[in-house]
């Protein structure tokens, strides 16, 4: 396998844990709510209505269409920005943990964990594929489910493409839950303020982002310090 794919999977995992970390951190301090998919919200939607709480109906219509937003917002940076997705995901988790980091303390777990809902989709359209592989970055269930059938294959026709395979999800899973466990312990200890350890794997990532695009980046360097000379 060539050096950039095996540079792709590094960072898949990487960014993984920012995923895990941010998943972890709203179900731990915002009543189990689940800010990276929006699955049990769409139940929980349906629920409030034949339950007739419209109130709590109201918050998860605004963290429906939040996260929503995100995925209209990839759609139009593709388009009109023109610049790297991956750079931008990373860019507006950063903020996203600011915000949060600075305002800890709302008490609507809804509207406390917006910024997560809008930078999580963004996210996964920006890692979704890596060293030739489809993965999300912001949950498990697809990957558990690739894990398992790749490894099973593996296991009967020892076909190495399925062992490499089952690896490459094996090790996203082990990425993600990573930083679901670096979120657990930092949230024991310092509650709704341990977001800024989110930071860390940011941090990685972007470092694993640079080293990816390295060629890229020297080149835009170059650009730039000619563009300056002149």
């Amino acid at each position: 396998m060539d050096r950039n794919a095996e540079r792709e999977k590094i960072l898949h995992y990487v960014i993984s844990s920012v995923g895990g970390f941010l998943g972890a951190y709203a179900i731990f301090n915002y009543c189990d709510f689940f800010g990276n998919a929006q699955t049990a919200n769409l139940i929980h939607i349906v629920c409030k209505i034949f339950s007739a709480d419209y109130t709590g109906l109201l918050f998860l219509v605004i963290a429906l269409i939040t996260y929503m937003l995100g995925n209209v917002f990839c759609v139009i940076a593709e388009k009109f920005i023109k610049h790297d997705l991956q750079a931008i995901s990373l860019l507006l988790t950063s903020g996203a943990v600011i915000i949060i980091g600075i305002f800890p303390s709302i008490s609507n777990s809804y509207i406390a964990i917006l910024p997560i809902l809008f930078v999580m989709p963004v996210q996964w359209n920006a890692y979704r594929t890596a060293g030739g592989y489809v993965s999300a970055t912001v949950f498990s269930t697809n990957n558990l489910r690739v894990a398992v059938m790749s490894l099973t294959r593996y296991i009967i026709d020892k076909d190495p493409k399925q062992g490499d395979r089952a690896k490459f999800y094996w090790f996203t899973l082990l990425g993600f839950h990573a930083g679901v466990a670096v979120s657990c312990v930092a949230s024991v200890f310092l509650g709704t303020k341990s977001i800024w350890f989110c930071f860390v794997p940011i941090l990685i990532s972007t470092v694993g982002y640079m080293h990816l695009n390295e060629l890229g980046i020297k080149r835009l360097a170059n650009k730039l310090t000619f563009g300056t000379v002149k």
